[in-house]
């Protein structure tokens, strides 16, 4: 009994399954309808309260959906497999809408799959490798053409051709745009220098996403953005700007934390002097390289 127990709270933790392997008489009994029901209050219950606990507004009929699927199918040794590879593939899914804003193509990626899965000799490590270098530009491409990555573009120029009205602001052929607010002194810094910098990341509305605090954190130069990284080489010790920074010298069409793709970034910066310790890189991710 006690086993039984902790094998239905090992369930619960898991969102697992109890099974009974029962070679008797097919039907059920009085006993095992009985103990079925109470198994099926113990887990609607507490996966009830897991499930809340993930998302207060979950529609419960949709898990239950999903639950029944999986619970109720062939539990033979490839079924299973085939599901659990199943999960990966809904979780593939998941993960490129987040990342492109669109999702994929599932009747294609179904087609190519199958192909490749019932090839009757199994794909070598150098035909794998040869297929995953194919992707990142692929998918580069699918979130450069993603409706938040063409509207953020879009409001980055917009932006960008308002400042050119600011005589303020000085373009560089790359594309950032800054205006001095100190000039500083001594001489510029290299892209080979770890520079401790005071800063603050802005979006274009204005609102925070990032900023340095009460001391000045060290930046190698090689390790940011690009937009960041040319606007301070163009700074002396103690030179302070504002510099827009457009999306394809920030993040690019993959975004970052808090960062949307083809954002286009205002930083206030002030530079401080050179880091003598060089350290390996600072805790806070931004403006660091993704």
């Amino acid at each position: 009994m006690k086993k039984i127990l902790a094998i239905a709270a090992a369930g619960l933790l898991t969102v697992g399954f109890v099974g009974c392997n029962s070679k008797g008489a097919a039907g059920s009994s009085e006993a095992m309808d009985s103990l079925s029901m109470a198994f099926g209050d113990l887990y609607g219950a507490g996966m009830g309260q897991q499930l809340r606990s993930m998302d207060s507004a979950i529609n419960m009929e949709q898990a239950l959906k999903g639950m029944e699927y999986i619970a109720n199918a062939d539990t033979s040794k490839n079924f299973m497999a085939g599901l659990q590879m199943g999960m990966q593939i809904a979780q593939l899914y998941q993960g490129i809408e987040q990342q492109c804003g669109m999702p994929i193509n599932k009747s294609l990626f179904m087609k190519h799959l199958r192909e490749a899965l019932m090839k009757t000799t199994p794909a070598t490590q150098e035909e794998i490798m040869n297929l995953q270098t194919k992707i990142e530009p692929l998918l580069n491409k699918a979130m450069e053409q993603s409706p938040k990555a063409i509207a953020n573009k879009k409001a980055g120029e917009e932006y960008m051709s308002q400042l050119k009205n600011d005589k303020g602001y000085t373009f560089t052929k790359s594309g950032i745009a800054y205006k001095v607010l100190a000039a500083g002194e001594g001489k510029n810094f290299s892209d080979s220098d770890v520079v401790k910098v005071n800063y603050v990341g802005r979006h274009l509305d204005g609102t925070e996403f990032d900023k340095s605090g009460e001391n000045p954190v060290p930046f190698n130069l090689r390790q940011v953005i690009p937009g960041f990284a040319e606007m301070i080489q163009l700074m002396k010790p103690g030179s302070k700007v504002t510099v827009v920074i457009p999306g394809e010298l920030a993040y690019g069409p993959q975004g970052n934390r808090g960062i949307e793709p083809n954002e286009t970034l205002i930083f206030d910066i002030e530079t401080v002097g050179l880091d003598d310790s060089k350290p390996a890189g600072p805790k806070i991710q931004m403006p660091i390289k993704k």
